[in-house]
């Protein structure tokens, strides 16, 4: 009989910790099963119990937790002798976490059903929030069919903070996981590249960093991987392996579709090409940082111009307001959008600010602002130390 307290996890990584964390604090019992050691220390830390195969955890549970990363895992993780199935009661739900196919998850909903009588089967995308609100909080975007939502419902509201729920066919999740994967491994690899561009251009890289993560080229991949690739914190092992996966994966799922994703493809070669290519050239092993596995596909040092010099934007901001107190007059040929907020941000620091713009509403509001109105480009350049 299947406890109503009772969650089991088959399978763990960082997220599932997080999930069952969630769990315990709510009041829930939790145990798992997970072949990585360390992952099950921590996991006993935060107060789950221990088991020793899928078919021990799944017994007396009314939720089972499963982590999938390929498709040929589903038999021993269910249908075996030690499978979870053998311990787990009929009306329980079970939350499918997997980088499979919405294909394959939908044929082990099939074969649940119609073989050992389970119909509540939940496949779950589990994610950190990126966004100002939900800063690294759990998100969850869940599907299955209405039954298996509302009996689900309660356990997935206690795992996350942000929940989405497709009432319908199960696959949604890893739908969704498979689009947002999609812009995460183009945004990797154009990061790369965006960085490597600079500096072979000349380009302090973290000049590059500050200007790009606060314009419109910045992305949440940007913004917080360029730092830690500059700094040589990422290995090969942690981030070039993974992503060659799971790009991949995604790549197969759009076959299926059938759907063309020219844009990832490229990223794919690209991340294949820094593995290969950094094997050949003494960087293989995956402890390797990520820059040298970078610098090898691009041809651009960017160890050394990252630490060429220490970039202090505060201390080159007052080295220029220093410079710029003896210019007092500055022309603006051109008062748009962009023209016209920096005129005024230096009006409003008392300098002199001649301006001219063909369209006459527009030098209306810049005098009302307070700057002086010229007639033509030559009167706004006239007596001006710097011309805009």
């Amino acid at each position: 009989m299947a406890s109503s307290g009772v969650v089991g996890f088959v399978g763990l990584d960082d997220l599932s910790l997080e999930l069952a964390a969630s769990l315990i604090r709510s009041g829930y019992a939790v145990k798992a099963f997970e072949i990585f050691g360390p992952l099950m220390d921590e996991f006993f830390k935060l107060g789950g119990i221990r088991c020793t195969s899928p078919l021990e955890t799944g017994k007396d549970v009314s939720a089972l937790v499963v982590l999938i990363s390929h498709a040929d895992q589903i038999n021993d993780i269910f249908f075996s002798d030690e499978g979870a199935l053998g311990g787990l009661a009929k009306n329980a739900v079970i939350f499918v976490r997997s980088t499979i196919s919405p294909a394959n998850i939908q044929m082990l909903d099939k074969r649940l059903t119609e073989d050992a009588e389970i119909a509540f089967l939940v496949d779950i995308y589990v994610s950190k929030g990126m966004s100002d609100s939900l800063n690294g909080k759990i998100m969850i975007t869940s599907s299955g069919r209405s039954d298996a939502i509302a009996r689900a419902q309660p356990i997935l509201s206690a795992m996350c903070e942000k929940l989405y729920n497709f009432e319908g066919e199960v696959g949604a999740g890893s739908k969704v996981k498979m689009v947002n994967g999609l812009l995460e491994g183009i945004h990797l690899v154009a990061s790369a590249e965006a960085i490597a561009l600079g500096v072979q251009a000349g380009i302090h890289p973290w000049i590059i960093y500050d200007i790009v993560s606060n314009a419109a080229g910045n992305s949440w991949v940007f913004a917080n991987h360029v730092p830690q690739l500059l700094r040589g914190n990422l290995t090969k092992q942690h981030f070039l392996n993974a992503a060659v996966q799971n790009v991949g994966s995604i790549l197969d799922m759009a076959k299926s579709l059938p759907f063309p994703l020219p844009l990832l493809a490229v990223a794919h070669q690209q991340l294949i090409s820094g593995a290969t290519l950094s094997s050949s050239s003494g960087h293989g092993h995956n402890d390797a940082t990520l820059i040298k596995v970078w610098e090898n596909v691009f041809g651009v040092n960017l160890t050394a111009a990252a630490n060429a010099d220490i970039y202090n934007p505060q201390e080159l901001g007052n080295q220029i307001t220093t410079k710029s107190n003896t210019v007092k007059r500055i022309g603006f040929i051109g008062l748009g959008a962009m023209g016209f907020g920096m005129a005024t941000s230096l009006l409003k620091s008392n300098y002199c600010v001649l301006g001219f713009d063909v369209y006459k509403p527009t030098l209306t509001r810049f005098a009302n602002a307070g700057g002086l109105v010229a007639e033509s480009p030559a009167e706004a350049s006239k007596g001006c130390r710097i011309l805009v």
